[in-house]
C-alpha cells in the first residue's frame, strides 16, 4: 500500500517539467553512461586480474578481477534512483531540498567518473 502512493506521488510529480532537476537527471544519466561503456570497453577486454584500488602511500592496495570494477556504475545507478525519487517525492514539499538531492546526485556522479578514470590509467 504505501509502495503504491510512494509510486503513484513519483509517477504524478510536478518535479519532472523543472528544468533544473531534469537537467541534472540527464547530466547525471549521462555520467553513468560514459562510465559503464569506459570501463567495459577499456578494462572489460582484459581477462585477468585488474588494479582495484591504489594508494599514493602504499601503491597498489587491492587487485581483482575486472568485474568487481562494475560495482562503481552500480553504485551510481543507485545514488541516481534513490536521490532523484525523493526528489520527485518531495518536490512540493520542500523545493530546495530537492534541488540539494538532484545536485548531490551529479556531484557524487563526477567523483565516481573522477574515481573510475584513475582506476583506468593506473591499469593501462
Amino acid at each position: 500500500m504505501i509502495f503504491y502512493q510512494w509510486r503513484d506521488s513519483i509517477l504524478t510529480s510536478p518535479a519532472k517539467r523543472d528544468k533544473i532537476i531534469l537537467a541534472n537527471l540527464l547530466l547525471s544519466l549521462a555520467i553513468n553512461v560514459f562510465i559503464w561503456l569506459a570501463l567495459i570497453l577499456v578494462l572489460g577486454a582484459r581477462g585477468q586480474y585488474i588494479i582495484l584500488g591504489y594508494n599514493m602511500y602504499f601503491g597498489i592496495s587491492a587487485f581483482g578481477p575486472w568485474y568487481n570494477i562494475l560495482l562503481i556504475p552500480i553504485l551510481s545507478l543507485l545514488v541516481i534512483a534513490l536521490n532523484f525519487s525523493l526528489s520527485f517525492y518531495l518536490y512540493l514539499k520542500e523545493i530546495i531540498l530537492s534541488y540539494f538531492l538532484a545536485a548531490v546526485a551529479l556531484v557524487f556522479n563526477l567523483l565516481l567518473l573522477v574515481s573510475a578514470l584513475i582506476i583506468i590509467y593506473v591499469n593501462i
